[in-house]
């Protein structure tokens, strides 16, 4: 195995992320996170934090909001919780497609 240099955070690999998250090939979810795996835009010690938001979620959202501030002091890292319940709801529904409205 090689070794990584001092300093530097060992990131997840594309495969592992789509694994990690159950992505299925070839739906939209798969195409957002192969689109955002630009982790120079992370704090390092994102890489092992246990915020429970995926990496590529968090570079979307950066992407997204360039006018927010990121501290990695915060606990959230800076981040809304509500990020969690919308990974949850992609990995639902990874055409990522709103669902239509149920009629009362």
């Amino acid at each position: 195995m090689a070794t990584e240099q001092v300093g530097k955070p060992k990131w997840p690999t594309l495969v592992e992320q789509l694994k990690e998250s159950n992505v299925k090939k070839g739906s939209a979810l798969e195409k957002l996170v192969k689109n955002n795996q630009d982790f120079a835009m992370l704090w390092p010690q994102e890489a092992t934090d246990k915020l429970r938001i995926p990496l590529w979620l968090r570079v979307h959202f950066r992407k997204n909001h360039p006018e927010l501030e990121f501290d990695p002091k915060d606990a959230t890292g800076g981040y809304p919780l509500a990020l969690r319940d919308l990974y949850l709801w992609m990995i639902q529904n990874q055409d990522l497609k709103p669902q239509g409205k149920k009629k009362a």
